[in-house]
């Protein structure tokens, strides 16, 4: 056996428990991304569309709307249960149904809210 056999050795372990650590973090983050494309895909599934505008969502209305942390106060006693929301889409009203799910990311919608700029 030379002096460099040993090196190499170590170096392979290194590079085996580098190679391992990757390994799990691309996993960890394929999770991730399986989580976030499902709650997508669920978004999707139940209908809501990006620039929907929302005139009811719940018991929130237009009529009592205050502040967005009026659909989040309704979105976190709803966990599980199905919703009926309102949106205008191109000028058309539509009737959703949105179940809030716990997922791997933020929140229970698998979707951001904003407040409609006029």
């Amino acid at each position: 056996m030379s002096g460099e056999e040993v090196p190499r050795k170590a170096e392979s372990s290194e590079a085996r428990a580098a190679a391992v650590s990757d390994i799990q973090e691309l996993m960890r983050r394929k999770e991730e991304i399986e989580a976030q494309i499902k709650a997508n895909y669920d978004v999707l599934e139940s209908g809501l569309q990006v620039d929907d505008e929302i005139v009811e969502f719940g018991s929130v209305n237009t009529q009592n709307f205050q502040s967005l942390q009026n659909v989040g106060s309704v979105v976190q006693h709803s966990e599980g249960k199905p919703l009926n929301v309102t949106v205008i889409r191109r000028g058309e009203r539509h009737q959703l149904r949105l179940t809030p799910t716990r997922w791997a990311g933020k929140g229970l919608l698998g979707c951001n809210i904003i407040p409609l700029q006029r």
